[in-house]
């Protein structure tokens, strides 16, 4: 009696992990198939971005911009492939000073800053950073937490925390790296553009800004320096006089 009572506990755990072993596990999903969910979900946002952005028309430099994003996600496994469309809208109140990426791929950039860079790869910085946020799927997780938040302001969805940030300079700054331009244009672009980073709403700006520099530094550091990295392309100079023309 006894022997037969021990051989039946002995066998609970056995059929218990075989049990386990029969439960389908759900194929893990990959960060292509990610982002094509995340494009659906975005496509109400993108729609009213249209809507209260005002874009300002330069196809030639538009199809610049584009041209540093593909070559930026050429270089990225999981976005090659992805096709963009890049604009530059208008930025004359506070709310707009930001440039927006949405998953799809979908880039816009303020008029000011294409006419305030003077390096090409600070501009390669601020498309990296951008296109790292949508593969960090940091927009996404925002509108799975609070669909109903606004575009821009203090609650908008833009609004990324800090560690959003830091991950997305690292994951920018290695995208760039590998696309052929100069890491050091994160650390400049963060110097002299923090606006982008720096939440202004926040109770200690300088040290959210050193915080992200200094973050830009230590990945900047793990690569060997550029031996050919692009400075001043003749297609960068070529948006510059044509946006210079039409200031």
């Amino acid at each position: 009696m006894f022997s037969n009572r021990l051989a039946f506990l002995l066998l609970i755990p056995v059929l218990f992990l075989q049990a386990c072993s029969e439960i389908p596990v759900a194929p893990r999903i990959s960060i292509r198939e990610q982002l094509e969910v995340d494009t659906m979900k975005a496509s109400g946002l993108v729609s009213e971005f249209r809507k209260q952005a005002v874009f300002e028309s330069k196809p030639s430099v538009e199809k610049y911009l584009q041209s540093v994003a593909l070559q930026i996600i050429s270089a990225e496994e999981e976005l090659r492939g992805e096709k963009v469309t890049a604009r530059i809208h208008v930025d004359l109140n506070k709310e707009w000073k930001s440039a927006f990426a949405f998953p799809g791929v979908m880039i816009s950039v303020p008029r000011t800053f294409l006419g305030k860079v003077n390096f090409e790869n600070e501009l390669a910085a601020l498309i990296s950073y951008q296109l790292a946020l949508i593969r960090n799927r940091e927009l996404a997780r925002a509108l799975e937490k609070d669909a109903s938040r606004p575009l821009t302001g203090d609650r908008g969805v833009f609004r990324f925390s800090v560690d959003a940030i830091l991950a997305s300079i690292e994951a920018g700054t290695r995208m760039m790296y590998a696309a052929g331009y100069d890491p050091r244009g994160m650390v400049s672009l963060i110097e002299k553009h923090p606006g982008f980073f720096v939440d202004e709403s926040s109770t200690d700006i300088i040290k959210e800004k050193e915080r992200f520099i200094k973050q830009a530094q230590k990945i900047k550091n793990e690569f060997l320096p550029s031996l050919q990295p692009i400075v001043r392309s003749n297609d960068f100079l070529q948006m510059k006089k044509e946006l210079k023309g039409s200031s």
